[in-house]
């Protein structure tokens, strides 16, 4: 069955439950015992009446009725066989009464000296000469509204199951076109097209913001799939390098004459197989990084401890460098939930492109601070800096800022630092530093993802 008909089917059950509920409602609250009284009450004022007919015969009878009628809610007649009114208060039958039965009823009738006709419960009894006892009471206002809003109800069930089936026809049909919408982009998309995105109303429905999140999903994937290429193309183009220097390494090692030179190129063969692994090794931690995979491994640890341990091993190097090293945490961080290895290797990366870019006889500074919502870990240096324009192709994977390609390494150590400060949901900062720059990792100091 369509979704279309299934909507407008449930529509059209659920207005006729609703109003089947209304009238039940209605109906136990004040029906039963307000028709009950009055029905007790007409069949004990007829049963007086057949009485009084029978014991005094018709004179007997119309006296009776003379009486009766003094209280307004009385309905008394004697009626001819054609159900015309010949005695009592009754002036006219409203509601056809042919053909006469005995039993109780509910008609429309006027009494004497009204122009209105008003409901009334009447039992009709047989009597002489072919004629007929009515007798009964007026129903009361209240009961009377009563009984016409239930007859109105009726209809109303009738309109309300077609206008809620109409209601789910055109509810249905909408919801089918804003899923057809959705169903058109997927299969357009399936076919290769990944520009198409899911038509927006302007509102703010659930259809919306569905939409909304189909289209920042297609985003994402679409940035991931063009990161993809780039990176295939990067690692084609990045690998070439070190494994033509392998190359060459392996066949001089081979075409060396003596044992000396041999080992030596065999050396260099090592060396450059080493290079080829930490390129290796950098992507793939890069890839498990933003894959949030480590999470895993996180404790407690302190960075100003992890920054001054790194400061103090890289001084030796600095000073061959001749670059002074500088370590600075003021005020004392607190302590970071976070995995202190790659944070580790982050800095590493940090503090090795500051001492491999900072002019000689400058000086490198590690700094930690922090606040109550961020702590920052940063790397100073007086080199040449990064332009502003430069940087987001520092942060890409393979981006060397270098127009060369045959220099050592790959381009993937500010990769990998972003990729780690987006693994502790933080980020990757490069600032000037008049002159030289600022990297810094800046870290959600409360976080315990």
């Amino acid at each position: 069955m369509p979704t279309t008909l299934r909507i407008a089917l449930l529509a059209g059950i659920l207005a006729l439950a609703a109003n089947l509920a209304v009238i039940g409602f209605i109906h136990w609250q004040t029906h039963d015992q307000a028709v009950s009284a009055l029905s007790r009450q007409v069949e004990e004022q007829s049963a007086v009446l057949t009485d009084v007919y029978r014991s005094s015969g018709g004179a007997g009878l119309q006296r009776v009725m003379r009486d009766s009628a003094e209280d307004p809610q009385v309905a008394a007649a004697i009626l001819a066989p054609t159900g015309k009114p010949v005695a009592g208060n009754v002036a006219a039958l409203s509601t056809p009464m042919l053909p006469l039965k005995d039993g109780y009823r509910s008609v429309l009738l006027r009494l004497n000296g009204e122009a209105t006709p008003r409901e009334a419960a009447v039992v009709l009894h047989r009597i002489g000469g072919g004629r007929w006892l009515l007798s009964g009471r007026t129903v009361p206002e209240g009961l009377s509204l009563r009984q016409t809003l239930e007859r109105s109800l009726g209809v109303a069930i009738a309109l309300s199951v077609l206008l809620g089936l109409l209601c789910g026809l055109i509810i249905g049909k909408y919801v089918d076109r804003r899923v057809s919408d959705v169903v058109a982009v997927a299969d357009r998309i399936s076919g290769g097209d990944m520009s198409q995105r899911v038509p927006l109303t302007g509102g703010s429905d659930a259809f919306d913001r569905l939409a909304r999140r189909i289209n920042q999903m297609l985003d994402r994937i679409g940035t991931l799939m063009s990161e993809l290429r780039m990176l295939t193309d990067s690692l084609a183009h990045d690998l070439r390098s070190p494994v033509g220097r392998l190359r060459a390494a392996a066949d001089a090692a081979i075409s060396a004459d003596d044992a000396d030179e041999r080992e030596q190129r065999l050396g260099d063969v090592i060396k450059q197989a080493d290079s080829l692994m930490r390129i290796l090794t950098t992507a793939l931690e890069i890839g498990r990084s933003e894959a949030l995979t480590s999470r895993n491994q996180f404790s407690w640890f302190d960075p100003v401890e992890l920054a001054a341990e790194l400061t103090e091993m890289y001084e030796p190097v600095a000073e061959e460098a001749g670059l002074a090293m500088r370590f600075d945490a003021h005020p004392p961080a607190l302590p970071l939930f976070g995995h202190r290895q790659l944070l580790a290797q982050a800095l590493s990366n940090l503090i090795e492109n500051a001492l491999k870019y900072g002019r000689s006889g400058g000086e490198v500074a590690v700094q930690v601070r922090h606040d109550e919502a961020v702590v920052k870990i940063a790397v100073a240096d007086r080199g040449p800096g990064i332009a502003p324009e430069q940087r987001q192709e520092a942060r890409r994977r393979f981006g060397r800022l270098d127009e060369s390609r045959s220099a050592e390494g790959a381009g993937l150590g500010l990769a990998l630092v972003e990729a780690i400060a987006h693994l502790h949901e933080g980020e990757l900062v490069l600032e000037d530093n008049d002159p030289g720059l600022v990297a810094c990792i800046c870290l959600p100091a409360s976080a315990r993802i």
